[in-house]
């Protein structure tokens, strides 16, 4: 793979061009990989609204009711279910690990197993959570996918 940059002060956005002799899986994933800086996930704090860009979510979970998104040392509310949230944000490198939970999986550090045929994650900022025994292949498999571990 051949990787151009060219730095152009006349752009008003970033352009990123990809030519490709035949689209494979691998392609895709990269397209996905950068599409998802598009996203952004609307938060509520303190009667203001922020807009969070995908990539500094570390996981959304949902407790009585209510929708929390999580960053290293921040968290924000969300209007949204996290069922909508899911949705929005299928083809990203977020995943549902558990029935109230999604975790972006770029912000993973370690897997370990857990009793009762869990999984333990670490993640960058050092917070642990749960992967219900539901979602281990789905998880193994998106890191296997993404990371070709």
């Amino acid at each position: 793979m051949k990787l151009m940059l060219q730095h152009k002060k006349e752009l008003q956005e970033t352009e990123i061009e990809i030519k490709y002799p035949e689209m494979t899986e691998r392609i895709t994933q990269m397209i996905q990989y950068i599409r998802q800086y598009d996203f952004v996930i609307e938060g509520f704090k303190e009667d203001k609204v922020y807009k969070i860009p995908l990539e500094q979510v570390y996981y959304i979970e949902t407790t009585d009711r209510k929708t929390f998104v999580y960053l290293g040392n921040d968290v924000y509310e969300s209007r949204k279910t996290i069922q909508t949230i899911e949705s929005t944000l299928e083809g990203t490198t977020i995943i549902r690990i558990g029935k109230s939970l999604l975790l972006n999986i770029s912000m993973l550090k370690s897997l370990k197993p857990y009793p009762n045929h869990r999984i333990k994650v670490e993640l960058l900022n050092g917070e642990h959570l749960l992967v219900s025994r539901r979602y281990i292949a789905i998880l193994k498999e998106r890191i296997r996918r993404e990371y070709g571990a």
